[in-house]
């Protein structure tokens, strides 16, 4: 496929303490469903859609990730390390990662695992920022929650009322070059407040919206397989029901 003009960004500091004891051995992103880490399979669906830069966020364990990715041989990845990663959330992290980036960006979640066809269909949606939701998912506190109006997001977050909700965001977006300041101001308000556990949607929350300027179009599942990977739960469900159907 041709090589597309984006940038991946793909966090993975979190130490991942609610998969314990597999992560007490290795971080999140590299533990391995139906054979494979997830980060390599992350890696592999980038260069399958075209897209040869990926900017990988690290904090627990980043020489771990470090050395999987020059063994692995993946070509065009850089990294930028959250220090404070035990004390921050996503957001701080994807505010390391923004920082120096003026490209349209595809971010990614580092644990989720996902069919690569969504990543497809979210680098050719017209829209130049974009979220990628499974409709078809049954809501609770724990889901990070869309509502949208007119096919675009007005509110993004897990605090949010499941009944005004089209689905959960999977953990995979598009953010135009042109929305990044907006972003990195969000980012710096939050921090400059000292609130610095957020989820990085925290900030698409603050930007997006009817009267905020900023639109992120809806880009569905459609019944094609993927997970985030966060609790022993999920790490079975991936591995019995998500793993086999990836490449379909």
């Amino acid at each position: 496929m041709p090589e597309k003009n984006l940038l991946a960004v793909v966090l993975c500091a979190g130490r991942g303490g609610r998969l314990r004891p597999w992560t007490d051995l290795r971080p999140k992103c590299l533990l391995r469903v139906g054979g494979r880490e997830i980060l390599g399979r992350c890696l592999d669906n980038l260069s399958r859609c075209g897209i040869r830069k990926a900017l990988l966020v690290t904090g627990y364990k980043a020489d771990m990730i470090k050395a999987f990715v020059r063994e692995g041989g993946w070509k065009g990845v850089r990294f930028v390390a959250n220090p404070d990663f035990a004390a921050t959330n996503t957001a701080v992290s994807l505010h390391l990662a923004l920082r120096d980036v003026s490209s349209d960006v595809i971010l990614i979640n580092g644990d989720v695992l996902f069919h690569p066809g969504l990543l497809a269909d979210l680098i050719a949606s017209p829209e130049s920022n974009g979220v990628v939701i499974d409709r078809e998912i049954a809501l609770n506190a724990e889901e990070v929650k869309v509502v949208a109006r007119s096919g675009r997001v007005v509110r993004i977050g897990k605090d949010i009322d499941p009944a005004d909700c089209v689905g959960e965001a999977i953990g995979v977006y598009k953010i135009g070059r042109d929305t990044l300041p907006d972003l990195l101001w969000a980012y710096e308000e939050l921090e400059g407040r000292g609130e610095r556990m957020h989820f990085f949607e925290k900030g698409f929350e603050m930007v997006c919206g009817e009267d905020r300027g900023r639109t992120f179009g809806l880009v569905g599942t459609d019944g094609r397989p993927w997970v985030e990977i966060d609790t022993p739960e999920d790490f079975a469900h991936a591995q019995r029901s998500v793993a086999s159907r990836l490449e379909l």
